[in-house]
Parts: C-alpha cells; structure tokens; sequence
C-alpha cells in the first residue's frame, strides 16, 4: 500500500467545526461512544454508524479520506470475520469438511467485523481533527489525578505526542524510499508474495535507519534545552471547555443512549 493512502492516525489542518472543540471534551466522548458501540447489536449498531457518518460529514470531515483509513486495518477486520463465521457453534447453514457456517457465526462475524471497522472511523476522526500536541495536553489534563498516585502522567503524554509527530514524517520517508527502490526495479506489486517481501526489506532497512537517526537528534535537542519532564509548564493556548461545545457533546451521548431503544 502507498504510503500516500495510508490516512490513519495523520492531522488534517483544514478547520472544521470538530476542530475548535475542546480535546478533553473529544476524549470523553469516544471513551462514551466505544463503551455503546460493545453494546449495541444489530439495528443499533447500523443506525449509530449512519449517525456517525452523517454527523462527521455535516461536520466538513472528508469521509472518503476518512474511509481510507480502512485499508490499514482490512486484515484484522478480515480475521475477525472469519474467527467468528467459523468458530461460533449455531444452526449450520454450509459445511464442507471441517469448516461449518452457522447462522449465529455469520450474525456474530458481521456485528463483531462492524464494530472494529466504526472504532477505527471514531478513532481516525479524532486523530484527523485534533493536533497531536492538543492530544497530549488534553490526556495530560484529564490523567493529571493520577499524579497523586505516582503515574509518571507528564511523560506518557510527551512520549504520546512525539510519536503522533512523528508518524507523518515516517509515512513521507517510506513513501519515498518507496519511490527509489522502485525506479531501481523493485517489483513491490507483484502477485508473488515473497518477491514482494524481498522488495520490501531494502525500503525497511533504511527506514529504520532513519527514524532512530530522528529519535537520537530530537533526545539531544531536548537535553540541550534542559527539558523535563513533569514540571508544571504554561501553555501558549490554555485549554478552556465553552458552553456550546459542552451541549454539543451532552446531545451526542444523549443521542447514544437513545439509539439504545431501536428494536
């Protein structure tokens, strides 16, 4: 896959209305929605995927950006389709030597198989539309209770945004290391899976060489500066949760918990 098609975890800068609300307020309202995507099943689980979708797209979010991010994880949807259309006992529906589908595994396979592909919409849409230093500062506000009990909040979170910062700079080296082994004759599209990973292993070497070259500049860099971490430190833009954002997310969980009531 081009590293060029690979949307998860990547900032969009483009504003848009989720942009401007506050992270905690993000936060909170994905733990809240992962908790009722597990227990919606059936027509619950359908309706909150259009909910979802139709919100992000009044919203301005790309939703074909947003799908994209799909392809990273098609394999674990995959399995756990199979998992579940295989291994879950119910009224056989085909058989064919060992391999048996039931009427239960297929239920099973397609509830459990959406679950995991809108996790990852929920998830993207909060990487897309919150910068990975908002994202720190907003998890550091919210785990800062945890302080009192000596849980080191202060560089989860700087280990946290480092490695937000760092993915897209990974994802355009990869893309051109791509790009030069293939003008040298790498066949990285071949049906033939081993020429494949033979091809792929001189983009990974280099690769690798590359993001601990960055990770050892940026350790050096913040030793120089005499960073610490865990001091209490002033914010350029302090985070401050308005009225209308707050309703906002009070009417998303309140559409949650009606979603609830869909026979």
């Amino acid at each position: 896959m081009p590293a060029t098609e690979i949307t998860i975890g990547q900032y969009i800068p483009t504003p848009t209305l989720l942009h401007r609300v506050d992270p905690r307020l993000k936060f909170g309202t994905v733990v809240i929605a992962t908790v009722f995507i597990f227990i919606y099943g059936g027509w619950p689980l359908l309706a909150f995927a259009g909910f979802l979708l139709a919100l992000l797209a009044v919203c301005r979010l790309p939703l074909l950006r947003l799908l994209k991010a799909l392809r990273a994880v098609w394999v674990i949807v995959f399995i756990t389709f199979l998992l579940q259309l295989f291994l879950t006992p119910g009224e056989v529906l085909w058989h064919w030597g060992f391999l048996s589908i039931t009427d239960t595994g297929l239920a099973n396979g397609l509830l459990f198989s959406g679950r995991v592909v809108i996790l990852v919409i929920l998830l993207s849409a909060l990487a897309m539309t919150t910068a990975p230093l908002k994202l720190a500062d907003g998890l550091e506000s919210m785990l800062r209770p945890l302080a009192r009990l000596r849980v080191p909040v202060a560089h989860i979170t700087t280990v946290l945004s480092i490695t937000l910062m760092f993915i897209p700079g990974i994802l355009d080296q990869s893309h051109k290391l791509v790009r030069a082994q293939m003008a040298r004759g790498a066949d990285l599209e071949s049906a033939n899976l081993w020429r494949r990973v033979k091809s792929v292993l001189p983009v990974l070497v280099p690769l690798f060489v590359k993001v601990f070259h960055d990770a050892d500049e940026l350790a050096v860099a913040m030793d120089a500066r005499a960073y610490a971490g865990g001091m209490r430190r002033t914010r350029l833009y302090p985070l401050k949760i308005h009225v209308g954002e707050a309703v906002l997310t009070a009417l998303f969980v309140a559409a949650c918990v009606g979603i609830l009531f869909i026979p």
